[in-house]
């Protein structure tokens, strides 16, 4: 398995947008410090989370570790620095 190719910063960005689709409100509203619980995203909605992260970035987010890195900040760090569960060339058009 290659290494996730991103920074910190670019999965950062995504996250913010993608998040804030999951709970409802402009991504400018969105504090990357502040924790998810904060923003009300309960355990369906930290899957349906973890589940747009493999889908765009190829990398499994357990619960454990949804739960280890509550914030968007914490959270997109855990996702550059983790190696990717399938190739780049798989992830077809979700890139």
């Amino acid at each position: 398995m290659a290494h996730a190719q991103h920074s910190p910063e670019t999965v950062r960005t995504w996250l913010i947008t993608c998040f804030a689709g999951h709970v409802g409100l402009p991504a400018q509203e969105i504090d990357p410090g502040r924790p998810f619980s904060d923003y009300g995203l309960n355990s369906v909605g930290s899957v349906g989370l973890a589940a747009d992260i493999e889908d765009h970035w190829g990398v499994v987010v357990t619960a454990e570790e949804m739960w280890e890195h509550p914030s968007i900040d914490a959270l997109g760090l855990l996702i550059a620095r983790k190696p990717a569960d399938r190739p780049a060339d798989a992830l077809g058009s979700a890139n």
